[in-house]
């Protein structure tokens, strides 16, 4: 596919970057928009980058000329961002993307949704069927965003197909599973937390973007929804005391009760709100250490 032109939106975030990368790669012509502009992103020979907003719907129109397909990654990943915002980011500038793609010649919309949408599943690994129950307001924008997109696929069919990654982690990741590592290196996690006992779904991100590639022009995918998980079955004691013997850190082999951790992501929530600084540790990202999250991946393997 060396002669089609991709738009990769949030293109000089964590995976977006890794997108563009994936697509230079295989020789192809990208088109990369985002807010943020970063160098080794923009610069790269082979890409043209627009800088663009997808809540302004009025800008959005030259982004799509002579495009063949999108990987949708734009959004807000974070639990410490108000609903206006998440709101307004991943649900109304899916829309409004979508809404300009109509006038388009797109072959396929890959958009990337999030495995967080199924909350705490009532089995594992979660199939693609499974009940939608987000808790948080990050997973409800998620959840809403793939509606939007779905919306337009029944009602106008727009060709869009939705991806629901596990949790992300690899090279630049700043946020999510980064968090622990971050932690763990400084020498500021220095036991198990919790139990230990759940199994987080993982993917790196090397995957997740090879896996649009693949998806974006197979046939049978559009309006289809797809989980994108590795087949690792690790607890969360395994992961932590495997990433300290790589780091070189000291991490006990005893257990902090997540009473004391919801405690401590309390007084951290507080602190920020008074400073007007960002927790060190929020309740959310506790809350994924306590339950198993696995997600079946047979569905993109068939």
């Amino acid at each position: 596919m060396a002669d089609r032109l991709f738009l990769v939106t949030g293109a000089c975030g964590f995976v977006g970057s890794h997108m563009v990368e994936f697509l230079l790669s295989r020789g192809c012509n990208v088109r990369a928009t985002d807010l943020e502009v970063k160098s080794y992103v923009v610069n790269k020979p082979g890409v043209e980058f627009i800088k663009a907003d997808i809540t302004l719907k009025d800008t959005l129109k030259p982004l799509f000329e002579n495009v063949d397909y999108v990987f949708h990654i734009a959004a807000i990943f974070d639990y410490w961002t108000p609903w206006e915002v998440l709101y307004r980011v991943n649900v109304e500038g899916t829309k409004n993307l979508c809404e300009i793609a109509l006038d388009s010649d797109i072959k396929n919309m890959v958009i990337w949704s999030s495995g967080a949408i199924y909350g705490v599943p009532k089995e594992v690994p979660v199939k693609e069927t499974a009940e939608i129950a987000p808790v948080n307001d990050y997973e409800k924008s998620k959840a809403l965003q793939e509606k939007v997109a779905l919306k337009f696929y029944r009602e106008y069919g727009l060709p869009v197909t939705i991806l629901r990654p596990a949790s992300i982690y690899g090279p630049r990741s700043r946020y999510g599973t980064a968090i622990l590592l971050f932690m763990l290196a400084r020498g500021w996690l220095p036991a198990i937390p919790g139990d230990g006992k759940s199994r987080p779904a993982l993917v790196h991100v090397r995957d997740v973007v090879g896996a649009a590639y693949f998806l974006c022009d197979k046939k049978g995918v559009i309006g289809e929804v797809f989980n994108i998980a590795d087949d690792s079955r690790y607890t969360i004691e395994e992961l932590l005391l495997a990433a300290a013997k790589m780091l070189n850190v000291k991490i006990y082999n005893f257990h902090i009760p997540v009473w004391i951790l919801y405690l401590l992501a309390n007084l951290s929530e507080c602190y920020a709100r008074i400073t007007g600084k960002r927790p060190l540790i929020e309740k959310e990202s506790i809350r994924y250490l306590t339950f198993d999250s696995l997600m079946d991946n047979s569905k993109i393997k068939a």
